[in-house]
């Protein structure tokens, strides 16, 4: 009895190991491509890979670089989708840079950094660095906190 518990036991941690390393090995998923795109007052950003930079691309096509390590992404709401946090009338959206020690490890630091819209023109703040993974949308602070209006 106890042979064919540990049995199952066993079978049980191998399918979850297989599976784990399985979705460890996927290139990308299609939520790190959607949190790379956001729609700002009706104009698309999209984040790209400037030599292992991230910048940000313009309506006009233009690069914005934005002075983080690439991969980086837009934060996200609760849907899972990049978030675009309005202050006044202003819309604000943030870019995050996540680096963890190893894999194994709980250790993580944040870079990120605010993008406004205002009088037309796409306006980055100063980077903010802090020593925790930064995760889902933020606080309005985090928005507004790192310009001068």
């Amino acid at each position: 009895m106890i042979k064919a518990h540990c049995a199952v036991f066993i079978g049980c941690l191998l399918s979850s190991l297989t599976a784990c390393a399985g979705q460890q090995a996927s290139p990308a998923t299609p939520a790190a491509a959607v949190n790379q795109v956001v729609s700002m007052d009706g104009q698309q950003l999209t984040l790209v890979n400037d030599q292992q930079r991230c910048a940000l691309r313009k309506p006009d096509q233009t690069l914005l670089p934005l002075d983080l390590p690439w991969p980086c992404q837009f934060t996200v709401d609760r849907q899972g989708k990049s978030h675009v946090e309005t202050f006044g009338k202003v819309p604000i959206v943030i870019v995050i840079h996540l680096t963890t020690a190893a894999e194994d490890s709980p250790e993580c630091r944040s870079e990120y950094r605010a993008i406004r819209q205002i009088n037309g023109q796409f306006e980055p703040s100063i980077i903010a660095r802090t020593g925790s993974c930064m995760r889902g949308a933020g606080d309005q602070k985090n928005y507004t906190g790192l310009f001068t209006w």
